[in-house]
């Protein structure tokens, strides 16, 4: 394979871990310091009214944070090939993805 590939490969495995790391803070945020700022959808925009949405949105960060890390992590102990780690990160963000956007629609549809 060609050397910048291979880099770019590198790269993006190391985007996982800090995917996984952002996703862990916003859940972290949302839990722990009740902030609401971070009950928003993939592009920052807030979903509802804050805190009515703020359990949905920390469990898809928990667990699409943890499904990161998990892949990240069976990367180094198992030694998955890329086809098939780049395939699961791309199912988890892919799922992050469109749950906030299913949450955000419908935060807008029961909105008053």
């Amino acid at each position: 394979m060609e050397v910048w590939f291979m880099w770019l490969a590198r790269l993006m495995f190391l985007g996982i871990f800090l995917m996984a790391g952002g996703m862990f803070f916003r859940a972290w945020a949302i839990a722990v310091r009740k902030d609401d700022r971070y009950v928003a959808d993939w592009r920052g925009r807030k979903i509802g009214e804050g805190m009515t949405w703020a359990a949905t949105v920390l469990v898809v960060n928990i667990l699409c944070g943890a499904g990161l890390l998990g892949v990240g992590v069976a990367v180094l102990l198992v030694g998955l090939g890329l086809t098939t780690w780049s395939g699961l990160a791309a199912f988890v963000l892919w799922t992050y993805y469109f749950v906030l956007q299913l949450a955000s629609q419908r935060a807008k549809r029961l909105q008053p």
